[in-house]
C-alpha cells in the first residue's frame, strides 16, 4: 500500500491469507506486551526490580498498549484473521489466567503478587476484546482503564509506602499494620476490594462485562474465564490479611510505622475516588465509547472467510440473493472501492453510482 495512514488503511480490505500473515506478527507482538502464558518473564522482573515510578508507569500506561493496539490495528483491520483464531486467543488467555493466579497465591514478595495479579487482569480483558461484542469490547476496556487506576494504587502502598518505611518487600515480615496505621489500611483495603472486582468498583463494571462477552462468544471459555474472580479474591484477601491483621503487631519493627502523610493520602486518594465513581456510575466511560466501540462488530460468513476468488463470491450471493446475482450488482454491488471498501460488481461492468468512477471488476479488488 505504500503507506502507514491509519484511514487508507481502514478503507483496505485486505485478502485472508494477507490478514493471516499480518495477525501473526502482529498479535505475537502484542501478546509479549499484554503479556500472556510463556510470554510474561519479562513483567516479574521489571516490576520488582523497577523503581516506584516505573512499576506505576508500567501498570498504568505502558501495559495498555497492547490493548490499545488491538482495538486500532487487529479488530478493524484484520476481522478475518481474529474471527479464525478467536478461540486459540480464548485457550491461550484462560491458561494465562489460571497460570498467573496459581502463581499469585504462592508468591511471597507482595509487588511480586500485584505483578502477577496485572498479567490474570490483563488476560481477562484480552479475552473480552476479541469477543466480537459490544458488552465485552467495552468491558475490555473499562477493565484496562480500572486497572489503570488500582494497580498503581496498590503499587504505591506496597513500593511506596510500606517498603519505604520497613524496606522489605516480603508479606511474612508485615503483620498487623491495622493497628498502626488505620488509615492505610483503609484505603488498601478499598484498592484491594476492586482488585478482585467487587461491586461498586469500576473493575466489577470491566470484569463483569468482559465475562459477559466471552460467554455471548463461548459459554465453556466463559466458565474458565470466570476462576479469576474465585483466584482474585483468594490472593487479594489473603495478602491483606496477612499485611493488615495477621495476629499482632510484627516483632521485626523495633519503632512504630507512622500513618500515611497527607502527600501520601492526596495520592491515594486521587486514585481510590475515580475507581468507586466510575463504579457506581460507569455511564460517563460507556456513553463515550459505545458508538466507537460499535463499529468494531464484525459478522462474517465462515464458509466463504477463505473465498477470495471472484467465482466464490459470484457463487455466493447468487445462493442468497433470489434475484440472481445481476440483480444484486445493478442495486448493491454497484461502488466502487473509494466509496464502499472494495464491493465491486460481479457480472456486467458499471460505473460507481456514487463518485461516477471508471467500472472495475470484483476480480481485481475484493472483500
Amino acid at each position: 500500500m505504500s503507506t502507514t495512514d491509519f484511514d487508507t488503511i481502514f478503507k483496505r480490505n485486505f485478502i485472508y491469507f494477507t490478514q493471516i500473515f499480518l495477525f501473526y506478527g502482529i498479535f505475537i507482538a502484542f501478546a509479549v506486551k499484554t503479556p500472556t502464558i510463556f510470554l510474561n518473564t519479562w513483567l516479574l522482573k521489571a516490576h520488582v526490580e523497577s523503581p516506584l515510578g516505573g512499576s506505576i508507569i508500567l501498570a498504568a500506561i505502558v501495559l495498555k498498549l497492547s490493548l490499545y493496539g488491538i482495538l486500532r490495528l487487529i479488530l478493524p483491520v484484520l476481522p478475518k484473521a481474529y474471527m479464525e483464531y478467536t478461540y486459540i486467543i480464548y485457550l491461550i488467555g484462560v491458561i494465562t489466567i489460571i497460570y498467573a493466579s496459581l502463581s499469585t497465591l504462592r508468591t511471597i514478595d507482595v509487588k511480586e503478587l500485584i505483578a502477577y495479579s496485572s498479567v490474570s487482569h490483563a488476560a481477562v480483558y484480552l479475552l473480552g476484546v476479541f469477543s466480537n461484542s459490544i458488552q465485552g469490547i467495552e468491558g475490555g476496556i473499562n477493565l484496562g482503564l480500572a486497572h489503570g487506576l488500582v494497580s498503581p494504587g496498590l503499587f504505591i502502598c506496597a513500593g511506596g509506602i510500606l517498603y519505604d518505611r520497613s524496606h522489605t518487600r516480603l508479606i511474612a515480615f508485615y503483620r498487623g499494620m491495622a493497628q498502626i496505621m488505620p488509615l492505610f489500611a483503609i484505603l488498601f483495603f478499598i484498592l484491594c476490594l476492586a482488585n478482585c472486582g467487587a461491586p461498586l468498583t469500576f473493575n466489577f463494571i470491566g470484569e463483569f462485562m468482559s465475562l459477559y462477552g466471552i460467554f455471548e462468544t463461548s459459554s465453556l471459555f466463559g466458565v474458565l474465564a470466570s476462576l479469576s474472580i474465585i483466584f482474585s479474591a483468594g490472593y487479594t484477601i489473603y495478602m491483606y490479611q496477612r499485611i493488615s491483621f495477621g495476629g499482632s503487631y510484627s516483632s521485626i519493627f523495633t519503632v512504630n510505622i507512622p500513618d500515611l502523610n497527607k502527600r501520601e493520602f492526596i495520592v491515594l486518594i486521587t486514585l481510590v475516588v475515580p475507581t468507586v465513581a466510575l463504579g457506581i456510575y460507569p455511564g460517563l466511560i460507556l456513553d463515550a465509547i459505545h458508538y466507537s466501540v460499535s463499529t468494531l462488530i464484525y459478522s462474517c460468513d465462515f464458509s466463504t472467510i477463505r473465498c477470495d476468488a471472484p467465482e466464490a463470491w459470484g457463487v455466493y450471493f447468487n445462493n442468497n440473493n433470489p434475484e440472481g446475482v445481476s440483480a444484486y450488482a445493478d442495486t448493491v454491488s454497484q461502488i466502487c472501492q473509494e466509496c464502499l471498501s472494495g464491493i465491486k460488481d460481479i457480472s456486467n461492468d458499471y460505473s460507481c453510482w456514487i463518485c461516477d468512477d471508471s467500472p472495475i471488476k470484483i476480480g481485481e479488488d475484493r472483500l
